[in-house]
């Protein structure tokens, strides 16, 4: 026998409690977002066409994924770019699964973050295997996981709590992580999600990071403890560089075309990065192997002027204004 008004009740507390967890959310700056999963990013590769030169598709790390907004380039040029950047990731994966697993000869444009571009292409080196994860689990999707991934796209697209995968997410599966607890093996340094994603991967900064000075410096101790606890490979250059021109060499060699893009940095993180990486000896001799179009943002100065609020990712105003000016430069160059 059905208890109706206990079944009622229960249903009505449910939404009620519902109602306050995501009314809480939005509070708190939170919104609705798509979880930027290796699901969503498997969607987008599935969009790669062979023999479409047409096609442009942007890969990289998280600085080409938050600076180059896709409505403003659509908007200068026409075409909307598939976003294949992956946060944290190594460009080197997505590239070899291009190169090697399709006849796409289109324009790849890869963002050189160094601390993922120059390191060797192994699966011991952090940010090489996550990306190499990604595609692998691309390329071995059951029918069920791209049923669960397809049935998701409307529950996340409305609700905030529904927002998970990193430390400080309202899901309540990041939630109950940050409960104190003596089993559980001690996390990391904080680094709460600071960005909205749409079904197509097009990524933005939330607007809290460009006003919340507290918020700017948790993201900012993060890049401090990352960049202070990497070692630097022993002959990158020896590795990286001819694994990157070989296939670089191949896409040309079938009528694609690569445009590589270095985009801003700020504060500290440009200082680690002039440190460790000096451009002379790893992006400028990269570029003159390479040969092809090249376009640092200390180069130019309508580019120069963009900081970062937490020293590496553009805020969302500045990524579309960002994401024209590099356009422009490029059809003026001839190379869009």
């Amino acid at each position: 026998m059905i208890h109706w008004r206990t079944l009622i009740l229960a249903l009505f507390l449910t939404l009620i409690l519902l109602s306050v967890w995501e009314v809480t959310c939005r509070n708190n700056g939170f919104l609705p977002t798509m979880d930027d999963d290796k699901y969503l990013w498997a969607a987008q590769r599935d969009r790669v066409r062979d023999h479409d030169s047409s096609q442009v598709v942007i890969i990289g790390a998280s600085r080409a994924h938050f600076d180059f907004q896709l409505d403003d380039w659509e908007d200068v040029t026409g075409i909307r770019p598939l976003q294949l950047a992956a946060d944290g990731k190594s460009p080197g994966p997505v590239l070899q699964d291009i190169v090697n697993n399709t006849a796409f000869n289109g324009t790849i444009v890869m963002n050189i973050t160094p601390s993922l571009f120059f390191i060797p292409p192994a699966d011991s080196i952090g940010g090489w295997k996550r990306a190499a994860d990604w595609v692998d689990s691309y390329h071995k999707r059951t029918l069920a996981q791209r049923l669960n991934h397809w049935l998701s796209y409307g529950p996340q697209s409305v609700f905030a709590f529904l927002t998970s995968g990193e430390e400080g997410d309202p899901d309540l599966k990041s939630m109950i992580s940050t409960l104190p607890s003596k089993g559980r093996v001690k996390q990391g340094v904080p680094f709460p999600r600071f960005s909205q994603v749409s079904a197509d991967r097009n990524t933005w900064m939330m607007p809290r990071m460009e006003t919340d000075t507290a918020f700017q410096r948790t993201i900012q101790n993060a890049w401090y403890t990352f960049g202070k606890n990497q070692k630097r490979e022993d002959k990158v250059i020896e590795q990286s560089f001819p694994f990157y021109l070989d296939l670089i060499r191949r896409l040309e060699a079938r009528g694609g075309r690569m445009i590589l893009t270095f985009n801003p940095s700020s504060g500290w993180y440009t200082e680690f990065e002039a440190k460790n990486y000096p451009r002379e000896l790893y992006y400028d001799a990269f570029v003159q192997q390479c040969g092809c179009p090249a376009y640092h943002f200390q180069d130019y100065p309508s580019l120069a002027r963009f900081v970062p609020p937490e020293w590496s990712h553009l805020s969302n105003p500045d990524a579309r204004e960002y994401t024209r000016r590099i356009l422009a430069i490029m059809q003026q160059d001839g190379v869009l």
